[in-house]
């Protein structure tokens, strides 16, 4: 039997990892140059040259910069040069339509960015976030009076409009990042959380059979045996050992033999129920439990199997080879230690390679 993943279904954040982080970071770089084009157009049919010619640059720059994203590795100098565009752009605006106009908050909602990135000093956010806030300063006592204003509007509606555009930019600006900066968290968090299945999946499976170790399979005895005295209820513990494997790996090759191994615990773990469990126990020998049963059920799956892998024709080097199974099957009740059960199913096990082999001895 083999371990089964538990699979996050909730988000598909690996989904979301194959489209790159570089290409989300394009996806903002992308809006920004659009929201610039805006500005661009905007500034053009209010006659607001000094707006105009720096939205002129912006574009430019936007797009300078999306094709550097793709192009170099980059990325964090780009968002910083992303921010002093935002930085000049947001001050030029205070300056030339004055402080009521919503540019302001641009230098308000940007200050947390630089938290969200992965700078190497614990120091340089705090810094990056001295800028925004002593511009912020410094631009509301020199600007903050209506008469500083190089263009004004006598249209209310007008001027309320672009408040709230550079509001809801600003906003987005925010967002935008702090939804990056979660996603790539939960992404990490996916990724930590696959590694540490795949570290515990390589701990408890062995990886030439893919069925439980003896390490996990002890592990698994455990709660069986807690289980059959808390149910009352009798297990069975079957232990199986292929027959004269040795003359197989010196008949074949030691690769004839790994192969003969993979399908003998591919049908034992095909054969055994859903609630049991299988195990290499070791060379060529396997264990596998079946809870909630007695001896007779235990027999059964274990001719099964025994069968099965008779039955089985191998391959190497275009000559064909047959491989037969010894098993010994022993009952446990409640109180047993199980210990003792594997012990006499392992006496049994040699009990049957003594009188002939290829048989299930269960008493």
């Amino acid at each position: 039997m083999t371990v089964k993943s538990h699979k996050k279904n909730n988000i598909n954040f690996m989904r979301f990892e194959k489209t790159s982080e570089r290409r989300a970071y394009a996806i903002g770089g992308a809006a920004l140059l659009l929201g610039h084009i805006f500005y661009l157009i905007m500034f053009g049919i209010l006659g607001v040259r000094p707006m105009m010619y720096f939205n002129i640059f912006s574009v430019a720059f936007y797009t300078v910069m999306l094709v550097l994203l793709f192009r170099t590795g980059l990325r964090k100098g780009l968002v910083m040069a992303s921010l002093a565009e935002i930085v000049l752009h947001s001050c030029l605006g205070i300056i030339t339509l004055g402080w009521n106009m919503g540019f302001a908050m641009f230098l308000l909602f940007i200050m947390p960015i630089p938290f969200y990135m992965p700078l190497k000093r614990l120091l340089t956010p705090y810094l990056c976030t001295l800028v925004p806030l002593t511009l912020f300063i410094v631009m509301r006592a020199k600007y903050g009076r209506l008469d500083t204003a190089m263009y004004t509007f006598r249209d209310s509606t007008l001027n309320d409009m672009i408040y709230f555009i550079n509001t809801a930019l600003g906003a987005l600006i925010l967002l935008y990042f702090s939804s990056i900066y979660m996603i790539s968290r939960e992404v990490m968090q996916f990724k930590l959380t696959s590694k540490n299945e795949s570290l515990q999946k390589l701990a408890t499976i062995d990886p030439l059979t893919r069925l439980f170790n003896r390490r996990a399979m002890g592990e698994y005895l455990k709660l069986i045996q807690h289980n059959s005295e808390r149910t009352g209820k009798s297990y069975t513990v079957c232990l199986g050992d292929i027959d004269d494997f040795k003359q197989v790996n010196d008949s074949y090759g030691h690769g004839a033999g790994d192969d003969a191994l993979k399908q003998s615990a591919d049908i034992i773990s095909r054969s055994v129920p859903a609630e049991g469990y299988a195990a290499r126990w070791g060379g060529e020998e396997f264990l596998f439990v079946i809870p909630n049963s007695d001896v007779r059920d235990g027999r059964e799956c274990a001719e099964k199997i025994r069968r099965a892998i008779a039955d089985r024709t191998f391959r190497s080097g275009g000559r064909q080879f047959g491989i037969t199974i010894t098993i010994g099957v022993a009952e446990g009740k409640a109180g047993d230690d199980i210990e003792k059960i594997i012990s006499l199913a392992d006496k049994r096990l040699y009990a049957g390679k003594s009188s002939g082999k290829n048989r299930v001895i269960n008493s």
